[in-house]
């Protein structure tokens, strides 16, 4: 019988995440089931997990290999949830990957004993080749084959260093399969401010060089599509065993390709599922056009983020954006004259070198676009990043004194030039009260609200953050509060 293998989303804290089926442990989880391996899917969040929770479902699982997603801010968790599973057998195999790996992969395996390897990019390819040595040889893989495996990062004990194998992206995303969405069985994630929250990729690689993404990183530069076949398939198992009426697509860079949006579009039309959708991922704005806009809405999609981040020409420039302040209040007024779907822009503020009066402009220009709702977020130096680096370069960031707690969007993890964190949290609240304060939003927001009683809810949660919350979290983290189970060896 093939390995028992579980697959963890980790124990997080604070306000700043929402739960949700996580798309990279579903395909990964299918790309192993279809090894016949078996596979658990285990989302802490959703489960509402502490470390001795978690410590009980490993010890009565008997899993042979546990990984975990790791995005930045988890790195402080998934390092202790290793260190615990190695208290509990330390013959299990540990493993990590996805965005913090990916980016910093020999850091990572460097400041995680209990970790045994790390993945750098996709893994859906490279995994199950590991777990089969693993089958073969236990613990003792020959280097010479851990050297095979597209995107693992290991320790080679000859050389004592860490190694990174180079990653490997798939052109034929079909060949994943369809996920098995009774892994994380949907049905059960509570409802988001739409209802229903099924999420979706069509596509996956990004060829754009922002300065604050890590995307390219991820899933390669290249564009790589799923058969429009495909994607519906999947809608249509979905509708069938859950009763979907709606999904949203969280592509990168859905709508980069104008020929493959058509083909979707046709595609759902024709398999005339009657389902709405949303694209709240945020597409690029100089990507649309009025043909492909209403094509898209007579396909059922009904709002549509686009990452618009500053207002001001000089922070396009410098993050790279490569869009200009002016094409986007074009392409804004475009599909507000052309089609029926709803605008939601995303910003960003507090970029290293910009000011209070830029971050003010950024502001007016989110007020002066037909936005029907606007995110302003806090820049995170997520590591990939040119900001990241850019950072560590000027000595602003030591990587070994990062605390990634506060790699969250609503925290302040490095000083700016201009702006201190307090004022930025302060300028931060004051956008959103500006934005959403307006006659014309408030009430569209109250009309929302009473249509849906969890649209008030996110709405107090949010306003409540905002009033409250100081430059860092002040409680102290789950994994120093349970500190004792790491230590405990009895």
């Amino acid at each position: 019988m093939r390995s028992n293998v579980l697959l963890v989303l980790p124990i997080r804290e604070g306000n700043n995440y929402q739960i949700a089926p996580d798309l990279g442990l579903l395909y990964l989880g299918t790309a192993l089931r279809k090894q016949g391996y078996r596979v658990t899917i285990l989302d802490c969040p959703k489960e509402n997990l502490s470390f001795s929770g978690f410590r009980d479902f490993v010890r009565e699982g008997g899993f042979e290999v546990v990984g975990f997603r790791c995005y930045s801010r988890d790195h402080n968790y998934v390092r202790y949830h290793s260190d615990l599973v190695k208290t509990i057998d330390p013959g299990i195999l540990t493993l990590t990957g996805g965005p913090q790996p990916s980016a910093l992969p020999e850091f990572v395996l460097n400041s995680m004993p209990g970790m045994d390897f790390a993945w750098n990019g996709e893994a859906e390819e490279g995994l199950p080749r590991l777990l089969t040595l693993f089958e073969d040889y236990g613990r003792e893989i020959p280097e010479t084959l851990l050297d095979r495996i597209p995107g693992l990062v290991w320790r080679n004990s000859a050389e004592e260093r860490v190694v990174c194998n180079p990653t490997a992206f798939s052109p034929d995303l079909d060949r994943y399969g369809i996920p098995g969405w009774d892994m994380v069985r949907p049905d059960t994630y509570p409802g988001f401010i739409w209802d229903e929250y099924y999420p979706l990729v069509t596509t996956r690689g990004c060829p754009f060089p922002c300065t604050y993404c890590n995307a390219p990183n991820l899933s390669g530069k290249k564009l790589r599509h799923r058969s429009p076949e495909h994607v519906v398939e999947e809608l249509r198992l979905l509708k069938k065993e859950y009763g979907i009426s709606r999904f949203s697509v969280l592509d990168d860079e859905f709508t980069l390709n104008k020929k493959y949006v058509t083909s979707l579009c046709e595609a759902l039309i024709e398999a005339g599922l009657g389902l709405q959708w949303d694209c709240p991922n945020g597409v690029r704005i100089d990507s649309l056009y009025p043909e492909m806009l209403q094509l898209m809405e007579q396909a059922g999609c009904e709002s549509l983020a686009v990452g618009i981040e500053s207002g001001t020409s000089r922070i396009q420039k410098l993050i790279d954006k490569r869009v200009t302040v002016e094409k986007i209040r074009e392409k804004a007024d475009m599909i507000a004259g052309c089609s029926g779907i709803k605008l939601i822009g995303y910003f960003m503020i507090g970029f290293l070198d910009e000011t209070e009066e830029e971050i003010q402009e950024t502001l007016k220009f989110a007020c002066s676009l037909p936005l029907k709702r606007a995110n302003f977020n806090v820049v995170i130096p997520i590591p990939g990043t040119r900001i990241f680096s850019d950072l560590l370069e000027q000595g602003l960031l030591k990587l070994d004194d990062i605390n990634w707690d506060t790699l969250t969007s609503d925290q302040i993890a490095f000083k700016r030039n201009h702006v201190s964190g307090k004022r930025l949290l302060e300028l931060q609240r004051r956008a959103y009260l500006k934005f959403y304060g307006r006659p014309k939003i408030a009430r569209q927001l109250v009309g929302a609200s009473l249509k849906d009683r969890e649209v008030i809810l996110s709405s107090l949660r949010k306003l409540r953050m905002l009033s409250w919350r100081k430059e860092t979290y002040t409680f102290e983290p789950m994994y120093l509060r349970e500190k004792a189970l790491v230590g405990d060896r009895a």
